[in-house]
């Protein structure tokens, strides 16, 4: 049985992926807010409880899906009740796995970071297993979090620079379609119709790049030599937009290693 301590957005579009690829999945969540209960038992059909001593029970495999403020509390709270059959998964943003280890008694941790879109089973979960995984226990995980996008095992190492491409990356993309919006609607155009161009075309562009062609192969596929594109490009290059990104990445990621006390 999965058991999930937390049932937040990201536990709730977890759960989620678990019903649509497995009908039969054993799930328990326990939360604070009894309202929060009951919409995750009426939308998919989980055991659900107030007492976070019975999911530790219940399952093999816990999710810690709390807010950073409130993981000491919780692993205090639940300590006494970890066994070694239990597989600790934590998706607590900013929280070295060291911490939790640490907290719970146990190695047998694996971290991870998943991202906002996972909400619409289109995130990015990069998962990093502590030395007390099984390789088989890890496959599990991987395919927990594949129901909600896509995955990639890297290590622990790496945490802090995920956290500020794939993490902070949505904002970020939010920022540049919001921009495009914004611009369209001084040019001219009704907002609704603005969003729905700058929408659909970050979608395309992304699935076009997916598809297997390069960001510089799909920049020279629409710009034309004097045309529209290479005007626009031109004043993107001269407010070094490419520049600024790279920055705010570094800023992001160092941001990242002084709240996980690196």
């Amino acid at each position: 049985m999965t058991g999930f301590i937390g049932g937040g957005n990201m536990a709730g579009a977890l759960i989620a992926g678990i019903r649509k690829s497995d009908r039969k999945a054993r799930i328990i969540v326990s939360d604070r807010r009894a309202e929060r209960l009951e919409e995750l038992r009426r939308l998919y059909r989980v055991k659900t409880t107030g007492n976070n001593r019975d999911v530790c029970e219940k399952a093999d495999i816990l999710v810690i899906a709390v807010k950073p403020q409130n993981l000491d509390d919780l692993l205090s709270e639940i300590r006494e009740y970890i066994e070694a059959r239990h597989l600790i998964v934590s998706i607590v943003a900013g929280v070295r796995a060291e911490r939790i280890k640490a907290g719970l008694g146990t190695g047998r941790v694996i971290r991870t970071m998943p991202n906002t879109p996972a909400l619409v089973g289109a995130g990015m979960t990069v998962i990093s297993p502590s030395k007390g995984v099984r390789k088989s226990e890890l496959r599990k995980v991987v395919r927990l979090f594949d129901s909600v996008g896509k995955t990639l095992v890297l290590d622990e190492s790496v945490m802090d620079l995920v956290t500020a491409l794939s993490g902070s990356g949505p904002a970020f993309f939010a920022h540049f379609i919001d921009s495009l919006i914004e611009g369209g609607v001084r040019l001219g155009l009704a907002k609704k119709d603005a969003e729905v161009l700058a929408v659909q075309t970050a979608l395309g562009t992304a699935r076009l790049i997916e598809s297997g062609i390069s960001p510089s192969a799909l920049k020279a596929m629409v710009t034309s030599p004097g045309g529209t594109t290479a005007e626009g490009l031109y004043v993107l290059e001269g407010h070094a937009v490419k520049a600024a990104v790279m920055e705010a990445l570094e800023a992001a990621a160092q941001r990242s290693m002084e709240l996980s006390g690196r």
